[in-house]
């Protein structure tokens, strides 16, 4: 198989929340304000380094990059396109064209303009036409040099962390809201499937979404069997149940897995469930404390086997201490990859998280995924001693025979 090269982390849409037409159109923005987060800044300016770092990119042998686009430079404004943020990224794809580099497009990434999140957002029915307009005008700008799509990035995560938990924008505690967020989320990736396919009018393309998937595993300690059945619903509900819906409604040209860790549950009682962390747990932990388990992704890509659908692993990295921990993970990785292809896994391409050292959400800069680390004072790039490494195993496309 061959290497699509990993995505860029959040530079293209988080980025450059202080510069252009969406600073202050953006709900992230809003929300790092009200909650004294840190701020992102300008992250690791990839808005206006891209070209240095396709440049870099392409240096270190990769031959794909996806990116995402943020809908608040398309739309600063509801019904309000911004030709300057539209051309922006028909520059860049032309750029990824000029370095050799396929272009993997994710059109939402978490972030949604502002006008969006106070008209209702994801719980609004009626605004679902509008992201099938910033969809229609992004795919017709650029299709022409692109040919894979992904539609959401990690729906669940969003609704998690959204509407769960509320660490994220819109901060909601509810969960009957995350349930109608969910069905307007799944319409308008239907809605959005079927019209990027009419745009293409039967030009080839692949579209999808990025499922982020991990290996729930029952806490050993006081466990009757609940937690055995806990894991159980919980790989069903979070790893399975979108994919089997989209599968049945042939929304799916492809399945973008994102993977990084195991997960521990345990069962607390009626609508109590807990991530278990405690130390009797066996294995390493990455700078998070996320548990790691190469063999997972080889569990999963195995039973994604019965879909009968090319995979691409879409996101799977870490962040370390040192430099051997990062290849580690990348070495142990791949060969549980190469297992489940070798067992007739269709495994299309494999992108590492992260190009570029990344601003990590709620969790500011001091995690860092990149392959390229970058000093955030300067915006400087050095690469990291493991992506030469990497380099080699693209280059072979696989390891040293």
């Amino acid at each position: 198989f061959f290497f699509f090269k990993q995505k860029t982390a959040y530079e293209i849409y988080q980025c450059d929340w202080s510069s252009d037409v969406c600073s202050s159109d953006l709900d992230w923005l809003a929300w790092e304000k009200e909650h004294l987060l840190q701020p992102a800044g300008q992250a690791v300016n990839h808005y206006h380094l891209f070209r240095k770092d396709f440049s870099l990119a392409a240096s270190l042998s990769h031959n794909s990059l996806r990116f995402s686009v943020e809908w608040a430079r398309i739309y600063p404004i509801r019904n309000h396109l911004s030709l300057c943020g539209l051309n922006h990224y028909i520059e860049v794809v032309h750029q990824l064209k000029e370095n050799n580099l396929e272009p993997i497009v994710t059109l939402w990434h978490f972030t949604t303009p502002l006008w969006f999140i106070k008209n209702g957002g994801w719980l609004n029915h009626s605004l679902i036409d509008d992201f099938i307009d910033y969809v229609k005008t992004v795919v017709s700008s650029l299709r022409s040099e692109v040919k894979y799509w992904l539609i959401l990035n990690e729906p669940l995560v969003y609704l998690y962390n959204g509407f769960i938990r509320a660490i994220w924008p819109p901060g909601l505690k509810s969960l009957p809201k995350a349930k109608i967020a969910l069905g307007n989320m799944l319409q308008a990736y239907n809605l959005a499937y079927r019209q990027i396919k009419a745009i293409y009018a039967g030009k080839p393309c692949s579209v999808s979404f990025a499922k982020h998937m991990r290996v729930f595993s029952p806490c050993y300690r006081m466990n009757f069997g609940q937690n055995s059945a806990l894991a159980w619903l919980l790989n069903w509900l979070f790893n399975f149940k979108m994919i089997d819906h989209l599968v049945r409604r042939k929304s799916l040209d492809f399945i973008g897995l994102n993977y990084y860790c195991r997960e521990f549950v345990q069962w607390k009682g009626l609508l109590k469930v807990k991530q278990c962390n405690s130390k009797h747990h066996p294995g390493r932990r990455n700078d998070l404390g996320w548990f790691i388990y190469p063999y997972g992704l080889y569990r999963l890509l195995v039973k994604l086997k019965r879909y009968c659908l090319p995979i691409i692993i879409t996101e799977n990295g870490t962040c370390a201490s040192c430099d051997k921990d990062y290849y580690s993970f990348l070495w142990l990785h791949l060969r549980n990859l190469s297992q489940a292809m070798s067992e007739g896994v269709d495994v299309r391409g494999y992108l590492w998280w992260s190009l570029l050292d990344n601003f990590e959400w709620d969790k500011g800069f001091k995690f860092r995924f990149g392959l390229i680390a970058v000093d955030f004072n300067d915006f400087s790039r050095q690469i990291k001693p493991f992506a030469w490494q990497y380099k080699k195993i693209c280059q072979n496309n696989g390891f040293d025979k």
